[in-house]
């Protein structure tokens, strides 16, 4: 188990477990998967009785290195902390980055993850970072070469120190040319980077109180000395030899004298096979994504591959039905119908509330498909189905299911989940075969008996079979004459579901049978 790793390997009396974003555009699905595995691990810790704060920093002080879909216009803004970038709607956020986190923070904490937030613009404006940029500027040339060793770059300027421009305001161009205890010369150039032109401006300024910040590695080796932070983990591409996570701990072991902490390299969550990019604007939204799903369903989805695999999400096709499934099949585990503690321990993860009740979980297809019959009270269907009244948490669950049903039907599910009940007969149906007639000539009495779904779907084999046809065949004919459509849904259980009367009469009228 990973708290026990970490137990074993940081034996500290509170720990401070730690994620973060540069909030660059709309948070896209992928950044999920960070900030519900630290949720997690907090509370794995909590569970073995150890203080535990869980923190989510936004990186607002970061500059402004592109331009998301939709934003072009602010171009002229490239260059400028994140944090002094307009909002697209002051009246929601003062800027544009925390206009994009409040969005973000509002998925997570739907999601039951509820970390503390802290932005760093705060910590530099603060002066909270004050004694680490002072390191830094004093210990440069160290910090440089710690770098270049560990990166095997030869990368001319990276000096751990940015300050803001009192020109124009940019921090993404500006470059030290001089430190002399309190102040820095530097110089905004217009060809440092190739997404901003800085404007040629030459000054010097204090880098303190916000006039600066830390280039990203060594921030992050000393926000991990300036929080106390034990346990924090990063994307693969992070976490490579070498990486942005290897410069940051030797940073802050040998300049910050601080132990790097418990790292947990994870895989990337995708969807369609891609990797997010926020900065891009292209890809899912977080806010989507959390949106198509129940809150304990879309966390399911993060947490139920281990931390080491990729996690491919595509909502369409039949991915969320056969979600749904494996999510019934952790229910039963959890509560003991089934053995699978692997299962069960991510049926618990996926419910940071706790208090999940052992509920009647009628099939998530099943659902999607009786939904779209207009005669069918679904409620009803399910206490048959339950063998019993369906308790309040019975209702419950079948109201989160009917609804992530309505959203799925609408949005991703294939057009053969798709179907509408034909009040005439198709015109299609003309197209049938006598051995399809026949099939649904023999059907009629069947109906007329009142056999429940199980027992019809087992009848159409069975009669398949005497009339010779084909399964798509078979099933086609009764598809056709009720959804003028040559699929649907188990046609058993929605005949059944079905006014009987209403099967009865479509059934003759399609067999030509007369009265």
């Amino acid at each position: 188990m990973l708290a026990e790793e970490i137990v074993k390997a940081r034996p500290e009396a509170r720990h401070i477990v730690n994620d973060a974003k540069s909030p660059s555009g709309r948070v896209h699905v992928g950044s999920l998967r960070g900030v519900i595995l630290h949720d997690c691990v907090a509370r794995a810790l909590r569970d073995r009785g150890m203080p535990v704060d869980y923190v989510y920093g936004y990186d607002d002080y970061d500059p402004m290195d592109g331009l998301p879909a939709g934003h072009e216009t602010l171009a002229p803004y490239l260059g400028l902390p994140l944090c002094h970038v307009p909002s697209p709607d002051p009246n929601a956020a003062p800027s544009f980055a925390r206009y994009y986190a409040d969005e973000f923070t509002r998925v997570f904490n739907r999601l039951g993850a509820r970390p503390r937030v802290y932005w760093t613009s705060d910590l530099y404006t603060s002066g909270a970072f004050d004694e680490a940029i002072r390191t830094a500027l004093d210990r440069a040339q160290e910090i440089i070469e710690i770098d270049r060793a560990i990166s095997g770059s030869t990368k001319a300027e990276r000096h751990p120190v940015q300050v803001i421009c009192e020109a124009c305001g940019r921090i993404g161009t500006t470059v030290i040319l001089a430190w002399d205890g309190s102040q820095v010369t530097y110089a905004c150039a217009p060809d440092k980077v190739t997404w901003a032109k800085g404007c040629g401006h030459q000054g010097r300024r204090s880098p303190f109180g916000g006039g600066g910040k830390l280039q990203y590695v060594t921030e992050w080796a000393a926000k991990w000395r300036l929080l106390g932070v034990t346990v924090e983990g990063a994307g693969k591409d992070h976490m490579t030899r070498g990486g942005s996570f290897d410069r940051a701990g030797a940073i802050v072991e040998t300049v910050y004298e601080y132990p790097r902490p418990f790292s947990i390299p994870y895989e990337w969550l995708l969807v369609g096979g891609k990797k997010m990019a926020s900065s891009k604007g292209i890809g899912v939204p977080a806010a989507d994504f959390a949106g198509l799903l129940r809150p304990e369903l879309a966390r399911f989805t993060v947490v139920r591959p281990h931390y080491r695999q990729a996690v491919n999400f595509d909502p369409a096709g039949e991915t969320i039905m056969l979600l749904y499934d494996e999510y019934d099949r952790a229910a039963r585990a959890f509560f003991g119908h089934e053995a699978d503690p692997d299962l069960a321990r991510t049926f618990y993860y996926a419910h940071p509330e706790g208090g999940v009740s052992d509920a009647f979980r009628m099939r998530f297809a099943k659902v999607a498909h009786l939904s779209q019959i207009p005669s069918v009270d679904l409620y009803e269907q399910a206490a048959v189905e339950k063998g019993a009244p369906l308790a309040d948490a019975d209702r419950d669950e079948l109201d989160l299911r009917l609804a992530d049903a309505r959203r799925w039907l609408q949005t991703y599910a294939p057009a053969a989940y798709r179907f509408e009940v034909q009040q005439a007969l198709p015109a299609s149906a003309a197209s049938l075969t006598g051995d399809q007639r026949q099939l649904l000539a023999a059907l009629v009495p069947l109906v007329e008996r009142g056999m429940n779904g199980e027992a019809l779907h087992a009848a159409i084999h069975a009669l398949k079979g005497e009339h010779g046809l084909a399964p798509k065949a078979a099933f086609g004919a009764i598809y056709q004459v009720f959804l003028g459509k040559d699929s649907g849904p188990q046609a058993g259980w929605f005949l059944a579901a079905l006014d009987r009367q209403f099967v009865v009469r479509r059934l003759r009228e399609a067999a030509g049978l007369s009265g």
